[in-house]
């Protein structure tokens, strides 16, 4: 998913004049890889949570990382140490909390300049922004939270084929860093798991669901192999990268330094701010989630429940019932009809009734539809329910008062999602990753007036079926009456978590040479 030329928006950021310096090209080289591709033939994931202790050593360390550790979105770099390395080929990726920029030693007028998500945390923005009260709540994490967040300094994104090479990769990325001053606070492993029926480099969460299949694509990128065809069209970079324009034709906030502080001068003048420099250029915000799955009482409620399904064989509604929660058939198929299938659309009670889910190909994910729209192809929610998981997380044009308008506001709060399961001591669940320019608009936006309203499509009590806090009401929209079940159980328990800026590979170097001598 890459392009070696990218045209420019004419752009400004807020309150500010246009760049002086616009961009033509985004240097793909200076783009950590994440941000750009899914790894998704990396099976194993280590994220490695480091303190820092020595703040000089620790500089040299970022330094030597972004010198010949860090994997850009080069698809040059990319063939080539594939082709030397192998199998041996690995990925890895950095990115810093407000504490760990804080402790490399940037002044407080360049901190002003984050984003007050990032400075204030997530543990502290838990309760009142993301909702993660009761069991939720941040006092209980295990990851982060009230107790722990202050100590997650810098966090290094390991990713390998396999057990074997990650258990040799984060032994060595481990020891390099003890070396230079940091000390490990904790380490959480992550695992993606491949059925033999499902599309190549696309994975099943506990749950059974093939995830990751609805991911946006950005303006002036080819669009990767065996990704499923989308509904819209491509978003602005700026809408995940710092630096370039968003979908309001605007600049999003990013970190800025002082020129003088720029020894370097590896970075690029900000725009509408005389004589500093852009620290967030070609970077981008990571949001950390550790979220547990309760795969038991899901499969309960399954078994429990399987009698509001139509006729079938009780395996058949027990998979249409776990359809309707999230909005998907577990192998990813949608439920909402297809444009360009006409008798779908016209003559719906045909296919209304049916709780066996559909076959989907093997061989490549473009047979997981996903050109789909919920208020087009099903207004009313008898496909996908209205307050299901997905149609929640992304209600494409179903939002009011036109489609037009909500395709609007739904492009400015998509999410790339770089997410792997995990199975530890405390129990398995999703460890969800996610990649954005604007950690409000877009990451908290979507938790709090989406995923947690519970008044949605004028239904009270319909919080998400999903990921909500239990107790709330599965509608499930029938004719001649809707179905309806009460009192949900809380499936998704969130046990950690963080916000981190995900800096480039220049903005590194910029980071590492931050003890030398300011210029005058």
């Amino acid at each position: 998913m890459y392009s070696t030329h990218l045209n420019s928006g004419r752009t400004s950021s807020r309150g500010s004049t246009p760049s002086p310096e616009p961009s033509t090209e985004l240097d793909l080289n200076d783009v950590q890889g994440l941000l750009l591709h899914g790894y998704r033939e990396m099976r194993e994931l280590a994220m490695l949570f480091l303190r820092i202790d020595d703040t000089e050593r620790c500089r040299q360390w970022l330094g030597e990382l972004a010198r010949d550790a860090i994997t850009s979105s080069d698809p040059r770099e990319h063939e080539r140490r594939a082709r030397e390395q192998g199998k041996h080929y690995s990925r890895v990726n950095v990115a810093l909390s407000h504490r760990g920029l804080a402790t490399l030693g940037l002044p407080e007028e360049v901190l002003a300049t984050l984003p007050f998500e990032l400075r204030e945390g997530m543990a502290r923005r838990a309760r009142e922004h993301l909702r993660d009260v009761e069991a939720n709540d941040p006092d209980r994490w295990e990851l982060g939270g009230t107790r722990h967040e202050d100590d997650l300094h810098v966090l290094l994104l390991l990713y390998a084929s396999d057990g074997e090479r990650m258990d040799r990769l984060l032994h060595d990325h481990e020891m390099r860093a003890t070396a230079q001053g940091l000390r490990k606070v904790h380490v959480q492993r992550g695992h993606r798991e491949q059925r033999p029926d499902d599309p190549p480099g696309y994975f099943r969460d506990h749950f059974g669901f093939l995830d990751g299949l609805s991911q946006p694509r950005l303006e002036g990128f080819k669009e990767p192999g065996g990704h499923p065809r989308d509904y819209d069209r491509p978003l602005k970079r700026g809408e995940f990268i710092l630096g370039h324009a968003n979908e309001y034709e605007e600049y999003p906030v990013s970190p800025c330094v002082p020129r003088r502080l720029d020894v370097t001068e590896v970075l690029r003048n900000s725009p509408g701010h005389a004589e500093w420099r852009d620290l967030g250029h070609n970077g981008s915000y990571l949001v950390v989630r550790k979220l547990e799955q309760d795969v038991r009482e899901f499969e309960r409620f399954l078994d429990r429940n399987a009698a509001l399904a139509p006729k079938g064989t009780q395996e058949n509604r027990r998979e249409w019932l776990a359809a309707k929660l999230v909005g998907r058939w577990r192998n990813g198929a949608p439920l909402t009809s297809a444009k360009r299938c006409p008798l779908h659309r016209f003559l719906p009670f045909l296919f209304r009734d049916k709780a066996k889910p559909p076959v989907v190909s093997r061989s490549s994910a473009k047979d997981v539809d996903n050109g789909f729209l919920y208020a087009r192809d099903d207004p009313h929610g008898f496909g996908c329910p209205v307050t299901a998981h997905a149609r929640r997380c992304n209600p494409r044009d179903a939002l009011p008062p036109s489609r037009e308008a909500s395709m609007e506001v739904t492009r400015r709060h998509r999410l790339l999602r770089r997410g792997f399961s995990y199975e530890d001591g405390g129990g398995k669940g999703l460890l969800f990753l996610a990649l954005n320019a604007s950690l409000n608009r877009q990451f908290e936006f979507i938790q709090r007036s989406w995923v947690h309203f519970d008044q949605l499509g004028g239904v009270e009590g319909a919080e998400d079926p999903l990921s909500g806090d239990g107790g709330g009401r599965l509608l499930i929209p029938e004719k001649p009456v809707r179905q309806c079940v009460a009192d949900l159980q809380r499936f998704v328990t969130t046990r950690g978590g963080g916000y981190f800026f995900m800096p480039s590979l220049k903005a590194l170097r910029f980071l590492a040479a931050l003890g030398a001598a300011p210029r005058g």
